[in-house]
């Protein structure tokens, strides 16, 4: 029972002292790249890039001041939606505007 639990829950464990939780949990997600979705609350990361086709979206997030090598604090995350801080306001971001930003 307690292998199944660790094959089904931890895909990779750090194998060194010098692997990090963070290194581990950017592995798993995506192939390195991780969303605002799957990203801790309570750190501030940096965008990597915006990943999407729609305009009116790349705009509305441009508006913002989200954009390339921007920082963004993830306040709090909901099934839902999550809470973000992008140069000094807080905003509400749905599950679609969150996949699209990916940070490191």
């Amino acid at each position: 029972m307690e292998n199944i639990l660790k094959m089904k829950w931890f895909t990779k464990e750090p194998s060194k002292a010098s692997d990090s939780v963070e290194e581990v949990r950017s592995e798993r997600v995506s192939g390195g790249k991780m969303d605002l979705h799957d990203a801790e609350p309570g750190v501030t990361y940096t965008i990597k890039e915006i990943n999407t086709e729609d305009e009116d979206m790349n705009a509305f997030l441009f508006r913002l001041g989200c954009y390339t090598g921007e920082p963004v604090t993830l306040i709090s995350k909901k099934k839902k939606n999550c809470i973000v801080v992008i140069k000094d306001g807080r905003y509400n971001l749905d599950n679609l505007l969150a996949e699209a930003i990916i940070v490191e």
